[in-house]
């Protein structure tokens, strides 16, 4: 029996708990910027995450402010077809 063993991918997030924040742009941003960036990182994210089927996580969306305000919310899973989704909701935003 060989003693290779297949490398694991070293730029996948594996996410430790089931939620995430990320801070980007400021609250002088404009709320259609705010949201094209959590888009955008949102995007790049399950590019790199490795969930289960069925499993969720939730990432929060903050600005970079010293007194930071939530811009919205993702919820990002992996379906049964093995496809990795996200949905944003910005209707929790203290902006």
């Amino acid at each position: 029996m060989s003693s290779y063993r297949r490398a694991k991918r070293e730029d996948a997030i594996k996410p430790s708990k089931k939620g995430m924040s990320i801070n980007l742009g400021s609250s002088r941003d404009s709320f259609e910027e705010l949201q094209t960036m959590c888009n955008n990182k949102a995007n790049e994210l399950i590019k790199s995450l490795e969930l289960n089927i069925g499993e969720e996580m939730i990432v929060a969306f903050w600005t970079t402010d010293l007194f930071a305000e939530l811009i919205g919310v993702a919820k990002i899973g992996k379906n049964s077809s093995g496809m990795i989704t996200y949905s944003l909701d910005f209707s929790e935003s203290t902006l």
